[in-house]
């Protein structure tokens, strides 16, 4: 029965692996296709810049996350945790957006991490995560308003509304309904963060958005020269499209990100073959990072947790085991 069972999940680990990669897959190629499709002179020179600005990204989270986990009180080894979290991010792609969870649970549970606290760690990334890339999106807007009146009182009252959600009072009981909602517990106000924790977690996530706002500035450069004043309006235009994203239902904001992005570098790049390229590619520079990291990072927490199960099994006696 064990070995049935064993096997029963490893198939089932195996169809949700072939699903989340078959579906990246797909997504991969049609960016390449509307990339490829359009006769649009690219600077390759630039390109470079795009997938290392999603390196950074991806460094900037893993580590905040793992900031997050240890302010919960997780000890577990730090290495196989960041392998978990890059292996999890291919889970993202997948419909529901639920599978980057659960590989994040499997995999940080073989290197100790409890599964409630995992499910806790990465609710508490994702909603700082949106608010912060929110809360940069919005002072963007703010600045760009700043001849408009009436956007200048709404983009000030959502940026006043952005902060007020950052105070820990309000922030851990929005959490904890969606918590409910998801028939959990609650998170005791022994684990929940001061104000200090929660602005040490925005100050933690704000190189994403410079890293973000570089990818989207190179890929742009690369078809349409722009000036680096541009940089910080493209800073926001990022932050914005994530945050944004990250309430779509569809994975990895797809389609969502690419067209607010669309909507704020029309003024800039005027040419509508050369907005398609110029979300498109750094779309395609995502999905290439985020796959590849994942890979490794899956391979790193499979050999470590691996070797850290052998070294934890009871040694048998000689005596005994020849009895």
């Amino acid at each position: 029965m064990k070995l049935t069972k064993a096997r029963l999940i490893f198939i089932v680990k195996l169809l949700v692996m072939v699903l989340v990669f078959g579906f990246v897959g797909d997504k991969l190629l049609d960016a390449w296709h509307k990339v490829g499709s359009k006769p649009v002179d690219i600077d390759w020179r630039y390109i470079p810049i795009i997938p290392l600005g999603f390196i950074g990204i991806m460094i900037t989270n893993s580590l905040t996350w793992l900031w997050l986990a240890r302010q919960m009180g997780d000890r577990s080894p730090t290495v196989p945790l960041l392998g978990a979290y890059t292996f999890s991010q291919a889970g993202k792609y997948a419909p529901g957006k639920i599978f980057l969870v659960l590989m994040r649970i499997d995999r940080t549970h073989r290197a100790g991490m409890p599964r409630e606290l995992c499910v806790l760690s990465t609710i508490l990334e994702n909603a700082m995560y949106t608010l912060s890339g929110a809360l940069v999106g919005a002072i963007a807007l703010l600045v760009d308003a700043r001849d408009h009146p009436l956007y200048l009182v709404l983009v000030g009252a959502a940026i006043a509304a952005l902060l007020a959600v950052f105070h820990p009072k309000i922030f851990f009981f929005m959490i904890n309904l969606a918590l409910k909602s998801m028939k959990r517990g609650p998170i005791p106000p022994s684990r929940q963060f001061r104000i200090r924790h929660m602005l040490s977690a925005v100050g933690m996530f704000m190189p994403v958005w410079f890293f973000g706002g570089l990818a989207l500035w190179a890929s742009v450069h690369s078809i349409h020269a722009i000036s680096l004043h541009a940089y910080p309006d493209l800073i926001g235009t990022f932050a914005l499209s994530v945050s944004l994203g990250m309430f779509s239902l569809l994975p990895g904001g797809l389609g969502v990100r690419e067209a607010i992005q669309a909507l704020f570098l029309t003024p800039i790049v005027g040419s509508p073959e050369l907005i398609v390229v110029a979300v498109a590619m750094p779309r395609v520079a995502q999905i290439v990072v985020e796959m590849t990291l994942a890979g490794i990072g899956g391979v790193v927490n499979a050999r470590m947790t691996r070797r850290n199960a052998g070294a934890q099994q009871p040694q048998v006696p000689m005596d005994s085991a020849t009895q």
